[in-house]
Parts: structure tokens; sequence; C-alpha cells
């Protein structure tokens, strides 16, 4: 048997973009069998310049808006399906590329107190120093910027999203491949009416982003993902 876990998945508490409450997320994942979920909330200026931030704007007062996404899901989750940290990042604005980081802490989010003015190298630099991961998100969706391989480990290789077609997964899988990176996979939920179909299958359930960090640097998984979802969308 193998357990099921979440790499990409958005919670209607910090994200705009996101529709779906702590609870009906935890009860859609345990329904489709899922040991574990990466909660990777956005993490930008819009953020808290449009989303549903309305507190101050010292930094740790919106680290701990960021952070409530995880504390709810635990609490609703707890002996059910095991929750970690992750976020998506976009730091620059003008430039249209996601990141997803693997391996996210409190203490990372509160000392890094200019994160989303840093460059993306300086950015790069500091996640992978402090022993994180850094996965492109849907790298060859449409306007997404193709980031230098170098400054990453990995990319999204499988994006279940279906209400944009042009993800272009296979050319990323491609694009792992030609330069040895880490391949992912993430359903990328937002709301009820998505599909979960993304993440990866492995022998033993993750419960702690050590945990997490060492079976994707490992590549000991199982890609999921369901690309006849996007064929059965085209084809309406």
């Amino acid at each position: 048997m193998g357990f099921k876990t979440e790499l990409h998945c958005h919670s209607g508490v910090v994200s705009a973009c996101g529709h779906l409450s702590p609870e009906r997320i935890v009860e859609r994942y345990t329904e489709a069998g899922y040991t574990s979920l990466v909660i990777t909330d956005h993490l930008s200026r819009d953020t808290f310049n449009y989303g549903n931030y309305g507190g101050p704007c010292d930094w740790d007062a919106k680290v701990d808006f960021f952070l409530r996404s995880f504390d709810l899901l635990q609490k609703v989750a707890k002996g059910k399906l095991n929750i970690l940290q992750g976020m998506e990042v976009r730091i620059n604005k003008h430039a249209a590329a996601d990141y997803l980081v693997y391996g996210v802490t409190e203490e990372f989010l509160r000392s890094h107190t200019d994160l989303l003015s840093y460059h993306f190298r300086d950015f790069s630099a500091a996640v992978r120093e402090a022993g994180l991961l850094l996965i492109q998100a849907h790298p060859f969706r449409d306007h997404m910027v193709v980031t230098p391989p170098e400054l990453l480990d990995g990319v999204e290789i499988y994006n279940g999203t279906v209400k944009h077609p042009m993800f272009r997964n296979h050319i990323a899988e491609l694009w792992a491949k030609e330069y040895d990176l880490i391949p992912t996979s993430g359903s990328d939920l937002h709301h009820e009416g998505m599909f979960i179909s993304g993440g990866i299958e492995t022998d033993v359930p993750i419960t702690s982003n050590e945990q997490l960090l060492a079976v994707l640097r490992s590549r000991d998984y199982r890609i999921l993902r369901n690309d006849a979802l996007f064929a059965d969308h085209e084809a309406r």
C-alpha cells in the first residue's frame, strides 16, 4: 500500500484565490485517500495588499497571518491527515514566475523580513542555504518566465489544473530530465470544482518536513498524475 502526499494546495484562509475551508480540505483529501498534505498558500505582496489580510504592515504580523492556514489545518486534521507547511512565492509581481518552497519553518519566515524584496538569485540562495527545496511551479504555463535551472532544485512536472489547459506538463517533465531537476506533482487545488489528482506516493507516510525533504531529494517516490483529465477537459 502506498501513502499519498499532496504537494500543492491553497486554503481560502490565506490565499485570496482559494475558496476552501480547512475543514473541507481535510474532508476532500481524506476521502481521496491521502495521508499527508503540504499547504502552499501564496506568499507575495498581493497576499497582503489584495487578499484577506487586514493587519498592520510589520512583517511578524504578516507571518502570523500566513501561518493561520497551517495552524487551522493541523487542528482539524489531527489524527486524519499529516499537515506540513510550504508556500508558493512570487517575489516580483512584474515577472510571472511562481515557486514552491518545501521545508518551510516559522523561523525561516520570521528571520527573512525582506523576503519579498529579494532579487531572485538572493532568494534562491537564502532558501537553499536554509536547507529548504526550491521548485518552480507550472514553469511552462502561459506567461510564465522560465528560471535558469542552476537556481532551482526542481520543477513541477505535473500540475492538475485543467481550467488553464496550456500548462504544458509534458515540457516541464522533459525540462526536469534534461537538467536533472527534482520532479514534483501537485493538484494546485483552489476551489470545490477542481480535481485532486497530484502529489507523490511513498512506501511510508510523510509526517515531517525533514522526511519530506529527504524523500524528495532521494527521488524515492512515485509521481501521482491524471493526464486523462486534460484530455477530457479539452474534448468538451
